[in-house]
């Protein structure tokens, strides 16, 4: 009895192998080529130099399945081909430096989607926005000014003028300008501003004819070398790179394309400040501090509801100094 019931039980797990192997020969196909295209799932661009692994599962004998693998590089036009004499399943893998990776598996006797669109992996920044809206000036808006003081009963005596540069690395204004990143030189006109830097950092301006439209859109990555000390405006500028006085830190700077003058009394004195209000983005990421995500910025600019930088872009008319005394 043990032994017609072994026997069974054998016949019934061969039976099942069996079953199973012609399951699979039935879905099994032969000359198998698969010909894709990888490309970015947002432009729609092709991704050269992406891997694209895939696996191909076929019958070797009744009880028996072996895998194929190949992989293969997808060339400039995000094209990727390969061959297997046979096989039933095919596990697809592709992968870019970047993007999530894509995984697919289906049967040998259905077809690879013609593109495979990779995603991008969320972008891991630190980056802090500072924009500007409308007139507003208060004691939390980033201004870089030149305080001149008239004391009434010492008009005959120069006053000393007080310089307030900003600290972006902490976001405050400062007269201690060994903690400040930029500042305005007492020198500067109203045709011309002289912005310094501190000696550990440096200014790099940006050109209206290096970009199409926006600073803050353009320049994905910082550039390295030639940051200035001191810089005197041309007119032609849309925008700086400040390189902050810990020398890691990166700022994308828009100033305002106007001096703004605020007057106002203390006591007998009168006081006089003119300066440069800010728009700003700071990386505050040292390790990825060579790079300003566009993506990122965009989204910022958005949940700020804004896509203006300055009142030339907003195509507002400049502000009557006396306004805002």
């Amino acid at each position: 009895m043990f032994v017609i019931k072994s026997f069974l039980g054998l016949l019934f797990i061969s039976g099942i192998v069996t079953i199973l192997s012609l399951f699979s020969c039935s879905r099994e196909a032969y000359n198998l080529s698969v010909d894709t295209v990888i490309a970015d799932s947002k432009t729609k661009q092709p991704i050269p130099g992406a891997y694209f692994d895939i696996t191909c599962t076929y019958q070797d004998n009744i009880d028996q399945s072996v895998a194929e693998e190949q992989q293969v590089q997808s060339d400039v036009t995000g094209n990727v081909s390969v061959s297997f004499k046979k096989g039933y399943l095919l596990n697809c893998k592709a992968t870019c430096p970047g993007y999530l990776n894509y995984k697919k598996k289906l049967y040998a006797k259905k077809r690879l989607p013609d593109t495979l669109f990779l995603i991008k992996e969320p972008e891991k920044t630190d980056l802090q926005l500072s924009v500007l809206t409308g007139y507003n000036l208060d004691e939390k808006t980033p201004f870089i000014r030149i305080k001149k003081t008239d004391t009434g009963l010492l008009k005959h005596k120069k006053q000393p003028n007080e310089i307030w540069g900003y600290d972006f690395i902490n976001n405050r204004a400062t007269t201690n300008l060994d903690s400040a990143d930029v500042w305005l030189d007492p020198k500067s006109t109203l045709s011309s501003l002289i912005f310094n830097a501190n000696r550990n950092g440096g200014i790099y301006p940006v050109f209206k004819q290096e970009l199409s439209q926006s600073f803050f859109l353009e320049i994905e990555y910082v550039p390295e070398l030639k940051y200035l000390n001191s810089y005197k405006t041309t007119g032609d500028e849309k925008g700086y790179f400040i390189k902050c006085r810990d020398g890691k830190r990166i700022v994308k700077l828009v100033p305002d394309n106007y001096l703004c003058v605020v007057e106002y009394k203390q006591g007998k004195d009168r006081i006089t400040e003119t300066g440069v209000r800010l728009n700003y983005i700071i990386q505050k990421d040292t390790v990825n501090s060579n790079k300003f995500p566009l993506v990122v910025i965009y989204e910022l600019l958005n949940k700020a509801q804004t896509t203006s930088l300055n009142s030339s872009e907003k195509g507002l008319p400049e502000p009557d100094p006396k306004a805002l005394r």
